[in-house]
């Protein structure tokens, strides 16, 4: 019986105990809340540091991809102006500029020819002073010479013969001296050797290819597109090309309007700034698709993509962003059109966009940058 007394004296003791420290709790933690709702403390996510560009109103149009390659301005085969046997030819690679020799022809038939158009000429010089000078002399003597006039005549005849015979005779030395010359090849332009087309022993006329040189600093991308883009083209418009690792402007030189009777496809030519881009490379070329309109345009940086919408936060008067889902239209370089509410002149993050929350307050940072319109 003093068993069961004391056992429920502990329990009763225990339950006393409970009561007093759940009524101890509910006291505290109401005392801390009504402490937070007088202080005032801010509810939801701390003001987040962003970049921030501004929203421009610029032409753009939309754009159509198309392949290209890089070329050349300059790129010949460099051939044989004379006859002889090969004696040197550039190595391949090699890099010279304008009027370097690029290769050599044995000198020694050009040699004997122009000594001997040289002798010709001597000779034929000697023999018209003789006839002049007879002419001359029988013409001062007059009717004492006793010479008819059918004589002087052929005097004169004979003199003016040997005259053509010495100018025939000294082209045919002028072209001896050029061919002469012409046994060491120059190179018309400064570029690169890229082949050897002959070797050295060979023997090489008129005509044989020598070498072919490449200008690899004067650089054109060539493309072709259907006529209906090349409508929107015009020389002197810059166009994008990406070789997939850089961008560059390029200016339109040409549209050839001459297309391909199969594939109806016109020639663009669109000179390349100075790059090291490789001869033969592919590129991207972006042509106007349509004629450029005015359009609301912001940085690319600005979209954040996601699966089901892409959106844009703009910065309103009391720094808090405020998230404007949009559409996508017409891009070019850096910017690209966006369809929603946004204008021209809206502060839109460009970095730390990723994750904002609709009307999350914003710290703007220093470092923001506004990219050039």
């Amino acid at each position: 019986m003093n068993r069961k007394l004391v056992i429920a004296g502990t329990a009763g003791a225990i339950l006393i105990a409970a009561g007093m420290g759940a009524f101890i709790y509910g006291d505290t933690v109401g005392a801390s809340a009504g402490a937070e709702e007088a202080s005032g403390a801010p509810q939801g996510p701390p003001p987040a540091t962003v970049a921030v560009a501004k929203a421009v109103q610029r032409q753009l149009a939309p754009r159509s991809e198309t392949p290209g390659s890089v070329v050349s301005t300059r790129d010949s085969l460099v051939s044989a102006a004379t006859s002889g046997k090969i004696e040197w030819v550039a190595e391949v690679g090699a890099e010279v500029e304008e009027g370097d020799v690029i290769a050599r022809i044995e000198t020694a038939d050009a040699e004997l020819t122009r000594d001997n158009s040289a002798a010709e000429v001597a000779r034929l010089r000697a023999r018209l002073e003789y006839l002049d000078s007879l002419y001359k002399r029988y013409v001062g003597l007059g009717e004492e010479a006793g010479e008819s006039e059918a004589t002087l005549d052929e005097m004169r005849a004979n003199r003016d013969e040997a005259r053509e015979a010495m100018t025939q005779a000294e082209v045919a030395l002028r072209r001896a001296q050029i061919n002469l010359a012409r046994t060491e090849v120059e190179a018309p332009f400064a570029g690169r050797v890229v082949s050897q087309e002959s070797q050295i022993g060979e023997f090489a006329n008129p005509g044989t290819e020598l070498v072919r040189l490449v200008d690899t600093r004067r650089l054109e991308v060539t493309a072709r597109t259907p006529a209906g883009l090349a409508r929107n083209i015009a020389a002197g418009d810059m166009i994008r090309v990406t070789n997939g690792a850089e961008t560059a402007q390029a200016a339109v030189r040409a549209v050839v309007p001459v297309g391909d009777a199969l594939s109806r496809l016109l020639e663009l030519r669109l000179e390349l700034p100075e790059t090291d881009w490789y001869i033969g490379s592919a590129v991207r070329v972006s042509l106007p698709a349509a004629a450029a309109r005015t359009v609301t345009a912001v940085p690319r940086d600005a979209l954040v993509l996601r699966a089901d919408r892409i959106s844009v936060y703009v910065i309103d008067a009391d720094n808090n962003a405020k998230r404007v889902d949009v559409e996508l239209g017409a891009a070019e370089g850096d910017f690209i059109e966006v369809i929603g509410d946004i204008n021209p002149g809206d502060s839109v993050v460009i970095r730390g966009g990723e994750r904002l929350r609709d009307g999350q307050a914003v710290t703007i940072s220093t470092l923001s940058g506004e990219p050039s319109v």
